[in-house]
């Protein structure tokens, strides 16, 4: 199989061994998504990139529960309850994940199938969206920022939240350029088109969680006053 033919994404080349397939198919999507999605075989099963992105997800939830553990926040309690509930997080993040796939594949293919007139089928959607969530494990390589503590100064420091915040914002941005580029090449469409198909459901997304914190802050407001 040369180079740019389609399955010669690592993880979907049975030549290439595990975890090497995983570790390349990453690094390849990271560093130059437009070049590893033209090597996705479109037609080919589900099964694999749905492994490949379970696998990344239980890895980042993996490092979240390795920071926890270390508590440089002082936030663990031997076993308490913070612990466990972290446990039941860790051990939850396969279902949570797969649900959250669903949720957002769906939404990204709707604005597919309206704006792209050669669109391949919610198969090819699911695709990009597992491939391109692995670029979110890069947060997970830090510490969370939790408050203002610095976890390597060990002292009350912003400097932390702000390079952390920072980063997060990087991440997530090049996240969904992956994705943009991602259907474009999964749809055969242009990129505005992408960027829209893209963009649309996360503005909706944005727009109901902002909803529902407002309706909560007011019921709140409404709770406290007087009778």
């Amino acid at each position: 199989m040369k180079p740019g033919a389609p399955g010669y994404v690592p993880w979907e080349d049975p030549t290439v061994p595990f975890p090497a397939n995983l570790g390349l198919t990453w690094w390849d999507c990271l560093v130059s998504p437009d070049l590893f999605f033209d090597r996705v075989d479109w037609d080919g099963p589900l099964s694999r990139p749905l492994l490949y992105f379970l696998l990344l997800a239980i890895l980042a939830s993996l490092l979240g529960l390795f920071w926890f553990l270390w508590d440089p926040w002082g936030l663990a309690d031997d076993g308490g309850l913070a612990t466990q509930l972290e446990l039941l997080g860790f051990f939850l993040t396969p279902f949570l994940v797969l649900a959250m796939l669903g949720i957002g594949t769906a939404m990204i293919h709707l604005f597919a199938v309206l704006l792209a007139p050669r669109h391949r089928g919610m198969r090819a959607t699911a695709t990009v969206l597992c491939y391109a969530a692995g670029i979110g494990l890069l947060t997970a390589l830090l510490p969370p920022a939790l408050g203002y503590g610095d976890p390597f100064a060990g002292a009350s420091s912003p400097g932390y939240l702000a390079v952390y915040m920072g980063f997060a914002f990087a991440v997530q941005a090049w996240h969904l350029f992956v994705l943009v580029l991602g259907v474009r090449r999964a749809h055969s469409t242009t990129t505005g088109r992408a960027v829209a198909i893209v963009m649309l459901p996360v503005g909706i997304a944005v727009s109901l969680a902002v909803g529902l914190l407002l309706v909560a802050m007011a019921l709140v407001a409404i709770a406290g006053l007087p009778v």
